[in-house]
């Protein structure tokens, strides 16, 4: 049977041409300004258009804020429950487990704890500020510290320093979310009466904008528009456009749910097996009530008390074996969630396994950690400068003042100490070489008063004699001459000794 010629032959090639190789564009019309205008300031691969549906509610076409909102993909809140609590009130249970809220209190007291200052706008290559710079920058800064006042029936006042804690509470649920409530005076201006912290469980997000809004009773599940000005929302980080923030006690809840199963069991463990069990024994024709009396002293020996028995009874003593070995292995699963959650927190890995088991560690894991430490507190502080640059800084300024050159920026003091011995022989080396330092930048960088000294007169020196320093004309004889400590001219002979 002859097989078909089709499979015999070889596939022909087309010859490469530029008409079979390229595709021709089709011509195209440019976009006119005001679509090129739209194009540059929308979002091209917002969640609308998002294949993957990331919004519940309506959106209107042009996409609007509207009653869209996000959804909230964290998946701890979406899938689990603890008894009562669910979402961010599980998350605040999470958070009181000793060893997570001592870790994440020292996290948010090293931001809240830090040196900070309010600095004027500086305009172009300035050094030094304007006077009304300087006036603007001194107002906020003054407001920030005055931030909450006692209310007239008795309120709670904060430090500023509270609020950044307050803050800071993004670390663990993603976000956190305060009120401004503005107090306007007619002769100080309007500045911030208090600043309230409110749960996370309150608020949504829009799902066009990302505008922040309230969860109220007429609106429970979609929430209301919010007014500008009026809410400073602060988030520690955002995993792509997730206004809801990354939690924390998302990774945190699976250890703290593992840990908390363990210690049950570790408890049940420590009531059979950390020490001796007494039964009592009986005669087996022993009727019920005889072995209810015999269980009864049982209990009884077993939470401490006594009692007496019959004769025909017998007590003796059941140990449990590798009560011990269990009991370590009950701890050492303890310690190992502590150590996660650490290193969840605080990111580190080497110095935390290094130094948990044994409380103690080198010197050398110790300055690593400090270092790791350091670099995580710098970048949540910038994020709280951003935050608090985007929102409450702005905002006093336009409240009190207008035709500003620009704003006044929040800072954390996040350099090292100078080590001013090091500073002061520098200064030292560059007078002796002749250069002329500003004394104010020296004053600012030692924190004295420094003031240039006055030149002194050679010893010797009275009035209606010439001044030794003074320079002598090249034509007078006595210009190659020197003088002595005293001011006296030497002799020509001695000019060169």
């Amino acid at each position: 049977m002859l097989a078909c010629p089709f499979y015999l032959s070889k596939p022909m090639a087309y010859k490469k041409s530029p008409k079979n190789q390229i595709i021709e564009a089709k011509p195209q019309d440019l976009p006119e300004y005001g679509q090129l205008v739209s194009i540059m300031q929308g979002e091209t691969a917002s969640i609308i258009t998002d294949y993957y549906r990331q919004y519940v509610g309506g959106v209107g076409v042009p996409a609007e804020p509207g009653s869209g909102i996000f959804i909230n993909f964290d998946r701890v809140q979406r899938t689990q429950t603890y008894q009562e609590l669910f979402a961010y009130e599980m998350y605040a249970e999470v958070e009181r487990d000793p060893h997570i809220s001592a870790v994440m209190e020292s996290a948010k007291l090293n931001v809240a704890g830090m040196k900070w200052d309010v600095s004027p706008y500086l305009k172009g290559t300035e050094k030094k500020p304007s006077a009304r710079n300087q006036a603007v920058a001194d107002f906020v800064r003054d407001t920030l510290k005055t931030s909450s006042q006692p209310s007239q029936n008795g309120g709670i006042v904060y430090a500023f320093p509270q609020h950044i804690y307050n803050w800071m509470d993004a670390l663990g649920k993603g976000f956190s979310a305060s009120e401004i409530v503005w107090d306007i005076t007619p002769d100080k201006g309007v500045r911030i009466k208090d600043i309230i912290n409110r749960p996370q469980r309150r608020f949504q997000f829009d799902a066009v904008d990302r505008s922040l809004k309230l969860r109220t009773i007429e609106a429970p599940y979609y929430g209301i528009m919010l007014p500008p000005k009026k809410f400073i929302v602060h988030r520690c980080s955002s995993q792509w456009d997730n206004p809801f923030g990354d939690a924390k006690d998302q990774s945190l809840y699976w250890i703290w749910l593992f840990k908390r199963t363990v210690r049950k069991f570790w408890m049940q463990h420590l009531q059979v097996g950390a020490s001796s069990i007494p039964i009592v024994k009986h005669p087996a024709s022993a009727n019920k009530e005889l072995k209810a009396e015999a269980l009864g002293i049982a209990e009884m020996i077993r939470n401490g008390a006594f009692g007496r028995i019959p004769d025909n009874f017998e007590i003796i003593w059941a140990e449990a074996k590798n009560a011990i070995q269990n009991a370590e292995a009950y701890e050492r699963f303890d310690r190992t969630m502590d150590d996660e959650a650490s290193k969840c927190i605080n990111g580190q890995t080497l110095t935390a396994e290094a130094s948990s088991n044994v409380g103690t560690g080198s010197r050398a894991l110790g300055t690593v950690h400090q270092v790791t430490q350091t670099q995580r507190d710098i970048f949540r502080a910038e994020g709280m400068s951003s935050t608090l640059n985007a929102t409450v800084v702005p905002w006093t300024c336009d409240y009190n003042f207008s035709n500003l050159d620009g704003y006044p920026q929040f800072r954390f003091d996040l350099e090292d100490s100078e080590d001013l011995s090091k500073e002061s022989t520098i200064v030292k080396n560059l007078t002796d070489a002749g250069f002329d330092l500003d004394p104010e930048e020296l004053s600012e960088k030692f924190n004295y008063t420094i003031t240039k000294k006055a030149v002194q007169p050679l010893p010797g020196a009275i009035a209606g004699k010439p001044d030794p320093l003074e320079k002598i004309p090249a034509d007078n004889p006595l210009s190659n001459s020197k003088v002595d400590k005293n001011g006296k001219v030497l002799e020509k002979q001695n000019a060169n000794v």
